[in-house]
């Protein structure tokens, strides 16, 4: 008899989801007696009249708007946010766009939590650092994702440290989001690229984590039915931004791809994706380039499980004789027409070598649950082929 496993549920209390879900936060907080919140934006969604509809709506609840998020969180950026959070004596935190925003949110809330001043304090709380036990409370999250990079279902979040241009990552349970917003009318203001690659990343956990070695019965059928549903709506939506049914379904898968990620991780395409991203590739286009090169590079020791995801693939597609994974993975890329080589990005050599040591510097975190063994020289390799 196996020895006995624990698996943490995940912390979110409440999803919200629906057209005009957003509508829904000042209500939200009046129910849970918060007065004082700090919204955190990129640019593109706090433009938009929705986002201004959000505030008004708050009123003298909106104690701060933060509009200055900026991809992947360079380090310098979250210690002013948690002094704009402070300032404003905010007792929840609402993130507001992709998974930067969202993970911004996190990162706030944890700052204030652990009275993080600086730069080198956030940088204490990486896991790369070691992940010191938490002394304080973080503030509540609420996240509004409107992409599909799925952040706002777990505790883990990321940014950059300027000083070595490398992506780090913190993990805490309790930086989970209370509340999760899923409005599809708002995710149709999502440029369409955006919207598709962070689909793709979707697919990317749920691949990882079907095939990870702990892999959790729980888990691995959620992710089967996320990939089958994101390979099936997901060209739909690329087409009509307006379909929010299908669009609102591809909320829904990305939450199932990602929501016991503390229990059983994503892998080798998320490290690598992780540093080519810090180097100056989109998040969510690193999935695009790494995943079928990692999935062949599994393809002996995950032989079954890439069945079942070929054989979900195919079905999307109304074929019923599946090709491999990774070829149904290509085909499906094909119909979106994502990016699939490093070399549109002009990503020097030397740029190249910084991702390999850092995906490898992501061993114990992201890749412990490796299929197979992963070397320096696997990654170089896996990097020469996505070139």
């Amino acid at each position: 008899m196996s020895q006995p496993r624990v698996f943490d549920m995940p912390r979110i209390e409440r999803v919200i989801e629906g057209g005009g879900a957003i509508q829904q936060i000042p209500a939200e907080l009046e129910r849970r007696g918060l007065k004082r919140a700090l919204l955190i934006a990129g640019k593109s969604i706090s433009a938009t009249q929705q986002f201004d509809d959000l505030v008004s709506a708050l009123g003298a609840s909106a104690v701060a708007v933060y509009s200055r998020v900026e991809a992947h969180n360079p380090v310098k950026r979250l210690a002013e946010l948690v002094q704009i959070a402070q300032s404003a004596h905010a007792d929840v935190v609402i993130g507001i766009g992709g998974g930067s925003a969202v993970d911004a949110a996190k990162l706030t809330a944890l700052g204030v939590g652990e009275g993080i001043h600086s730069e080198q304090d956030f940088l204490r709380y990486s896991i790369s650092h070691g992940l010191p036990e938490l002394q304080g409370i973080p503030l509540p999250v609420i996240a509004v994702p409107t992409t599909l990079s799925a952040a706002e279902w777990n505790g883990v979040a990321a940014f950059v440290d300027d000083t070595t241009n490398t992506k780090e990552l913190t993990r805490y349970l309790a930086l989970t989001p209370r509340i999760v917003v899923l409005d599809p009318e708002l995710c149709a203001l999502t440029p369409r690229k955006l919207w598709i690659t962070t689909g793709v990343r979707a697919i990317d956990h749920a691949v990882e984590i079907a095939y990870a070695t702990n892999a959790h019965p729980f888990t691995t059928a959620l992710c089967t039915a996320a990939l089958r549903t994101l390979a099936e709506d997901l060209p739909l939506t690329a087409s009509d931004p307006h379909d929010y049914e299908a669009a609102l379904r591809c909320q829904q898968a990305a939450w199932m791809s990602l929501v016991g990620v503390h229990n059983v991780p994503v892998g080798l395409s998320h490290a690598i994706g992780h540093q080519l991203g810090a180097a100056g590739v989109p998040h969510g286009v690193t999935s695009c380039i790494t995943l079928p090169h990692v999935m062949r590079f599994y393809a002996e020791a995950t032989a079954s499980q890439q069945a079942t995801m070929a054989t979900a693939m195919a079905a999307a597609r109304g074929a019923t004789n599946a090709m491999s994974a990774p070829e149904e993975l290509e085909l499906l890329f094909d119909k979106l027409g994502v990016p699939r080589q490093i070399r549109e990005f002009g990503l020097s050599p030397e740029a190249l070598e910084n991702v390999v040591r850092a995906t490898m510097g992501e061993a114990e975190a992201v890749i412990r649950q490796a299929p197979r063994p992963v070397s320096a020289d696997d990654v170089r390799e896996l990097l020469q082929k996505a070139y």
